[in-house]
């Protein structure tokens, strides 16, 4: 279980490093956190298994994977990379349909799989509509909710964008569902957006943007 982690604590005391097998039970928890899954008896395992589908399929996806550690633990992920990367980490893929291909047939998830593919679907379409010079795609960035307002968030963002210079990508973008004024307060401007219903998880309706960095 995933411990309460204080506010109270400065911005030095998480470092950032490389992500480890370890971290998926922590990192699944704040995904599941961010996406309003409970992690009740009767479907944790269900949870488990979404959360850990969620995060091997976005380092899969990517070539820069950076995780904020605090008092041990995982707190915090970035996953960034080319948005014309030809091929994805094949054992991270392998993973993500291992965890994700039971919930394909359960019907407690039929709400939450369906949710996912409009948001996907609405990420891919809007990608195609963009210049070819935005090549920098940041595909995911979540921290642990006891751990905002410590800086955290801005500093994956910042590794993130530290790797898109190095590599020259000038021009970035991204798709998210939540706290738009985070990435607007670091300069990225709202493209477009929609907002996906779900008729029996209100927790997942939401609104979709697309962010570009210019």
């Amino acid at each position: 279980m995933f411990p309460l982690l204080a506010k109270r604590q400065v911005e030095s005391t998480f470092e950032l490093r490389s992500f480890r097998k370890a971290d998926q039970v922590a990192l699944a928890t704040v995904i599941n956190e961010n996406w309003g899954l409970k992690s009740s008896q009767k479907n944790a395992e269900l949870a488990q298994r979404f959360g850990y589908a969620y995060l091997y399929y976005n380092l899969a996806c990517s070539s820069f994977r950076g995780v904020a550690e605090y008092n041990g633990y995982a707190a915090g992920i970035v996953c960034a990379g080319s948005r014309k990367q030809k091929l994805p980490n094949l054992a991270y893929l392998l993973k993500a349909m291992t965890y994700a291909l039971p919930l394909l047939f359960c019907r407690e998830f039929k709400e939450q799989i369906a949710t996912w593919k409009k948001i996907f679907s609405f990420a891919r379409s809007q990608e195609k509509k963009l210049p070819r010079e935005y090549k920098g795609k940041l595909y995911l960035l979540l921290t642990n909710s006891s751990c905002r307002g410590m800086g955290m968030g801005k500093k994956l963002l910042s590794s993130a964008e530290d790797y898109f210079i190095l590599n020259g990508m000038k021009e970035t973008f991204l798709c998210t569902d939540g706290n738009l004024s985070f990435y607007e307060a670091h300069g990225y401007k709202k493209v477009q957006d929609t907002v996906i219903q779900s008729e029996n998880c209100g927790s997942l309706s939401r609104e979709i943007a697309l962010l570009t960095n210019s």
